[in-house]
């Protein structure tokens, strides 16, 4: 795996400079290219009849002159920002993608024709009743994503992360995880810390644990590595809670990729990790392919 095209969708939100900042870093050390998307999520032209009872007709925008006037505007507000960013960062390839289109719909595409090799998004999280209901835009795209996902939450001004978790049941593992997994740290010259995290409900003997993962190391020919159990009474708290033990930079997890009612019955423990940690967190889909 090489990273040579960052992906970064962005809102120009405090989350997602975060994100560029951390992408614009990734880029100079592996001389990669960026693409800076950001998706406009306005209505057709044609729902705007629906739409009247929110106040849409009011400003004339069922007009289809004052709809290419109002595009036209935003398309122009949007490159504004996007030129200052590029100007900001000599030496970096940044190229802009302004769609008028709903982002999950747009960006699976935008993955594919993009030649995507890892998306890096900025979250702000969510928690209570609307992580319940209706989640983030982060965790969707971690969900449904083929290729590597970075998650940003805080600034990193010096992203180069020295000691990197990886969290795993480790049975069954893509050969592809794992190339991905060792290409980050190669990267960075970092240390892999393996975790199983062990909970009342998943007992197991450490030695039996610490066997397990010694093997997994040895089939899969890690460096730099340390095998490690860790006790919690959730796998989410106990992955958060062994990265903050050993002041881990980065935590790496596999996500199922789980949609519909299998999503609503068991979750995510990648999405509630990526959701709820302050640490970067890379996300690998279990049916991740590279090129």
């Amino acid at each position: 795996m090489e990273i040579k095209n960052i992906l970064v969708p962005t809102d120009f939100s405090p989350e997602a400079t975060n994100a560029l900042n951390v992408a614009i870093q990734i880029a100079k050390k592996c001389n990669a290219a960026i693409s800076l998307l950001h998706v406009i999520d306005v209505p057709t032209i044609n729902h705007y009849d629906s739409l009247s009872v929110f106040g849409a007709g009011d400003i004339g925008m069922e007009d289809p002159e004052v709809y290419t006037h109002y595009t036209r505007k935003l398309s122009e507000i949007v490159n504004t920002k996007v030129d200052k960013i590029v100007e900001e960062n000599p030496g970096v390839v940044i190229q802009k993608h302004i769609e008028f289109d709903s982002l999950q719909r747009h960006l699976a595409d935008f993955v594919v024709k993009d030649e995507t090799d890892l998306i890096i998004i900025g979250s702000q999280g969510v928690s209570g009743i609307d992580e319940v209901l209706i989640g983030s835009n982060t965790e969707k795209i971690i969900r449904h994503a083929k290729v590597p996902v970075l998650t940003v939450k805080r600034e990193e001004k010096n992203f180069g992360p020295k000691k990197i978790v990886f969290a795993s049941d480790f049975h069954k593992i893509n050969d592809n995880v794992i190339a991905s997994l060792k290409h980050f740290q190669d990267i960075f010259d970092s240390e892999i810390h393996l975790v199983k995290v062990i909970t009342p409900s998943n007992f197991e003997a450490t030695p039996f644990s610490i066997t397990q993962l010694e093997e997994f190391a040895k089939e899969h020919e890690f460096k730099n590595y340390e095998v490690h159990t860790f006790n919690d009474f959730s796998e989410e708290e106990g992955i958060r809670g062994f990265a903050q033990f050993i002041e881990a930079d980065m935590i790496s997890l596999i996500t199922h990729g789980r949609t519909g009612l299998q999503h609503i019955l068991y979750g995510s423990i990648a999405e509630e990790v990526a959701n709820h940690a302050i640490r970067p967190v890379l996300t690998f889909n279990k049916k991740l392919k590279t090129k």
